[in-house]
């Protein structure tokens, strides 16, 4: 059975969750209908946020297994610093990519020199599951700078290729598995075709609207299309959106707190590790997120 272009399985809105501090992040997956898009299980939007002197971000650390992290910087600066004392301070237009195979911690916060002046954060982070071949690999971690991230256009598009392969070019961000993730900016009245060849693929509008068929697609709304159905958008004005997806896993992944995998006991035993502080730890860093009591 041929899949028409820009078929809707579903539109995801987010949920919003506060940070403390006024701040929020909002939340497309995983979605009690929709757990996973291709091998991306997990996909915050931390929108675009003024912080005063004092203010910041200061997630403590916490651990995973399973997944590797990807995380996206729209504007101002977050220092990364993990188990394996990579401490690396990511800044607009750069990737991190940490792969947490079986188990990593890390922090994230913002940089000291930020901390007594106004400042902006605006940031997209995922989690992508690992394949069952690479699900207990040792874990790593990449930084990739703007420099190095494809920028290129498509027509009227202009593409940033953030990880994967896509429109005949490929990221050079490590992945393990078929998957895509594109940042998109269109000018008004100007198209953008992608058919993901069988795979699954969702977008979302950061700022914008798009005109989907008949359907106009405000911001903050994540939309899902049937598996293979090519995306065929005009822009109804300047637009930012991103692309996301890839091949689906033919095994279901159990997620609980910040685990991931394919096998129950094998978060059962990082719950164990991580509370008994056996866990590889950020050095340095005792304040630890404990685990969730329920």
């Amino acid at each position: 059975m041929s899949v028409t272009e820009n078929s809707i399985l579903m539109e995801i809105p987010p949920r919003l969750l506060s940070l403390g501090g006024g701040s929020e992040v909002h939340r497309m997956i995983p979605y009690a209908k929709k757990r996973m898009v291709g091998p991306f299980i997990f996909f915050d939007y931390f929108p675009a946020t003024e912080f005063g002197p004092q203010q910041g971000i200061h997630v403590r650390p916490h651990p995973h297994i399973g997944l590797s992290t990807l995380s996206y910087l729209l504007e101002g600066q977050v220092l990364h610093h993990d188990s394996l004392e990579n401490k690396v301070l990511l800044n607009p237009g750069d990737v991190n990519w940490m792969t947490a195979g079986d188990g990593i911690s890390h922090s994230e916060t913002t940089p000291a020199d930020l901390k007594d002046v106004p400042h902006r954060l605006h940031l997209l982070q995922f989690w992508v599951a690992l394949p069952l071949a690479e699900e207990d690999r040792k874990p790593s971690f990449m930084h990739h700078p703007k420099s190095t991230i494809p920028r290129f256009k498509v027509k009227d598009a202009d593409v940033t290729l953030i990880a994967g392969a896509a429109l005949d070019h490929a990221s050079p961000v490590e992945v393990f598995s078929d998957l895509f993730f594109m940042d998109v900016h269109l000018k008004t009245d100007k198209e953008f075709y992608f058919d993901p060849r069988g795979d699954e693929l969702a977008f979302y509008i950061l700022k914008g609207r798009l005109k989907v068929g008949e359907k106009s697609i405000p911001p903050d709304d994540f939309v899902v299309l049937v598996q293979g159905s090519p995306l065929h958008v005009i822009a109804e004005e300047d637009t930012q959106f991103i692309v996301l997806g890839g091949t689906p896993f033919p095994e279901p992944r159990h997620i609980y707190w910040n685990f991931v995998s394919s096998s129950k006991d094998k978060i059962e035993a990082a719950k164990t590790k991580w509370a008994n502080k056996s866990f590889p730890q950020v050095p340095g860093e005792p304040d630890i997120i404990p685990l969730p009591e329920n």
